[in-house]
């Protein structure tokens, strides 16, 4: 068993595999966070399609979603205005023709699983995932101010890498965020990789593979979002 320089050994935090037969069928979608402009040069979304590829051995049915790819505009911030303004469905994607952020509530609110997956820019989350947060407060503001919990038996999980920079801030962030809207997280719910002080990342994906300990925290991160969906899912109750 090898041993990690903070103490922590391979294999003694393991996750067992989740019931192939309760997750048949379970849904999960993934959200890449990365500016990257060409699909498979993001390493955040590299990781996130292994993560999905995951979910199929147990029946999962996989979405996939690059916010890139899709014309959002920036939240207005209606809700300061008066809250009645920033209930589901956004004013923003009323307002704007050419709004794409529709077709990413439609995703997230079908889901059962929701994976984020985002690079670490300057010790926070991407901007792209942080419209995201601001473009779903209609979502949040739909439920406490007005009793109507969109958000409801749903799972989240993440996926952070970077170098020299804060994965737990990050993550601290983003769990807040998912708490307020109303996903449910497993203690096992981030998967993540931080680079050494040279920033040298042109070699960062070999790392990414090789690195035992980022590869056994997706696989738990994978095993634990899966048991707690297809938990919930098979449980009929609505919390």
């Amino acid at each position: 068993m090898t041993a990690h320089p903070s103490g922590r050994k391979l294999g003694v935090h393991k996750i067992t595999p989740p019931d192939e037969k309760k997750c048949e069928g379970i849904k999960v979608l993934g959200i890449s966070g990365s500016s990257r402009q060409e699909a498979g040069m993001s390493k955040s979304e590299k990781i996130l399609l292994q993560a999905l590829d995951m979910t199929k051995k147990y029946g999962a049915v996989t979405n996939f979603i690059r916010l890139q790819d899709l014309k959002i505009y920036y939240c207005e911030g209606n809700y300061s205005q008066d809250p009645s303004l920033c209930t589901y469905p956004c004013q923003d994607s009323m307002k704007y023709e050419d709004d794409q952020m529709q077709i990413v509530y439609d995703a997230v609110l079908d889901t059962d699983i929701m994976i984020l997956a985002t690079p670490i820019r300057w010790n926070n989350h991407s901007a792209l995932i942080q419209k995201f947060v601001e473009r779903m407060n209609c979502i949040e503001n739909s439920d406490v101010w007005f009793g109507n919990k969109l958000i409801k038996n749903k799972v989240a999980g993440l996926i952070v890498i970077g170098h020299v920079d804060g994965v737990q801030h990050v993550a601290g962030n983003l769990m807040n965020f998912l708490n307020w809207v109303g996903f449910h997280m497993p203690q096992d719910m981030i998967a993540s990789w931080v680079g050494p002080n040279d920033e040298d990342t042109t070699k960062d994906w070999d790392d990414i593979q090789k690195n035992k300990y980022t590869q056994e925290d997706l696989e738990n991160m994978v095993h634990s979002l899966l048991k707690l969906a297809c938990d919930i899912k098979n449980s009929k109750v609505v919390i």
